[in-house]
């Protein structure tokens, strides 16, 4: 078994497809598990399609989620958030970036839990049953640009295996309701639920014309009576 010290990065929310003791190490792209070292070099193992299906998340569409992880190793670089909507294939995570945030030197996270790491992630308002969210760590010093391709880059790799439902058939959760985000960490919003809000306002406005109309023809029979 591999020592957390190889690793480097472990997450811990989602469920992650690989546990340490599967991957070893987590330097192979795109999903940790493979041949291809942390440049992730081999064209052939740019693509993972072996989905843990007793290990997927079903997440809400057009909510945030919180996605947690630990940095045993502290280096400077990036971290990165990127989904794929059908599979775990590297080309598409490079097309499907989420979140891109600095990772200072050291090994502090950012939650105030020693080296914690967290951001909120902004899940697409669309439904998927194949979705798989990759979190990586590039660690060649360059805190300020965003990672466009980790190829022929120190990259450390993981992944969680997801599926986008619409809200309300998650259990106890509202229709584009927030799974746990919040303003710690990074990497944008999600829907608030501004949908009901919108509706509220409509069936409002609707229930004024209503009134104004019916107010109206009260005055024209009492101005007929009169004549």
């Amino acid at each position: 078994m591999a020592s957390v010290a190889e690793a480097h990065i472990e997450m811990l929310e989602p469920t992650p497809r690989y546990t340490l003791a599967e991957s070893g190490d987590n330097k192979a792209c795109p999903c940790g598990l493979g041949n291809s070292n942390r440049t992730c070099g081999d064209p052939n193992d740019r693509s993972d399609p072996d989905r843990n299906a007793g290990r997927v998340t079903e997440v809400a569409a057009g909510s945030t989620i919180r996605l947690r992880w630990d940095e045993y190793i502290g280096h400077s670089g990036r971290f990165r958030v990127a989904i794929d909507f059908d599979g775990a294939d590297l080309t598409d995570f490079n097309s499907n970036i989420l979140v891109d945030i600095p990772d200072p030197s050291g090994s502090m996270g950012n939650s105030g839990q020693g080296s914690i790491w967290e951001v909120d992630v902004p899940i697409p308002n669309m439904t998927c049953d194949n979705c798989t969210l990759q979190l990586i760590q590039m660690m060649d010093g360059n805190t300020t640009d965003p990672v466009a391709d980790p190829v022929g880059r120190s990259t450390y790799y993981t992944c969680a295996d997801i599926r986008i439902v619409p809200g309300d058939q998650l259990p106890g959760a509202d229709a584009g309701a927030d799974q746990g985000g919040s303003d710690a960490g990074t990497g944008g919003g999600g829907a608030s639920g501004s949908g009901c809000q919108t509706g509220g306002s409509a069936s409002l406005l609707a229930g004024l014309g209503i009134m104004l109309a019916l107010g109206l023809a009260g005055r024209r029979r009492r101005a007929l009576a009169r004549r």
